[in-house]
């Protein structure tokens, strides 16, 4: 399928560790087979409120526009997401 082809592509990309896909209540719904369940819940609770909450700004700004990607950097970390309407 076309998801599981993206998926092989993005864990094969250099630095890739981990993927996680929730819905927006945030419950994991496939995560890398290395990755644990609770990391992975972690990374979906925490990413997908922070997700909501810069789709908020996204609308306040602009309420034509809406958020699509959202990049996270730190210094030994990033975290891309997705935001799917």
């Amino acid at each position: 399928s076309e998801v599981e082809e993206t998926l092989e592509r993005v864990k094969v990309q250099p630095g890739v560790e981990g993927y996680v896909i929730c819905n927006k209540e945030g419950q994991v719904l496939r995560r890398l087979p290395s990755m644990t369940q609770g990391q992975a819940e972690i990374y979906a609770s925490k990413m997908s409120g922070l997700a909501k909450k810069a789709r908020g700004v996204v609308r306040d700004l602009n309420p034509k526009d809406e958020l699509r990607f959202l990049r996270v950097r730190a210094k030994k970390h990033g975290v891309l997401v997705a935001y799917d309407t």
